[in-house]
């Protein structure tokens, strides 16, 4: 497992690109990204072309109409 001191850009896609098969990548924080909470729809695309699974640790927020949850 590693950790990710951000989640997009070109750091986390060296770091995905990187990743052993069987692996896990942990990303910062998405709330600390404006577009999160706007539902931002290119900040959605970002971030589901670096996996094929998100785990969202945070259920009590899945019903929010943010970018890592519905966009």
């Amino acid at each position: 497992v590693k950790m990710a001191n951000d989640c997009i850009g070109a750091e986390v896609e060296k770091l995905v690109s990187e990743i052993p098969e069987g692996g896990v990548l942990l990303l910062e924080n998405v709330r600390f990204y404006k577009e999160e909470e706007k539902n931002d729809p290119e900040f959605a695309k970002k971030l589901a072309s670096l996996a094929d699974l998100y785990v969202n640790d945070a259920f009590g927020t899945a019903h929010r109409a943010h970018a890592s949850t519905e966009g």
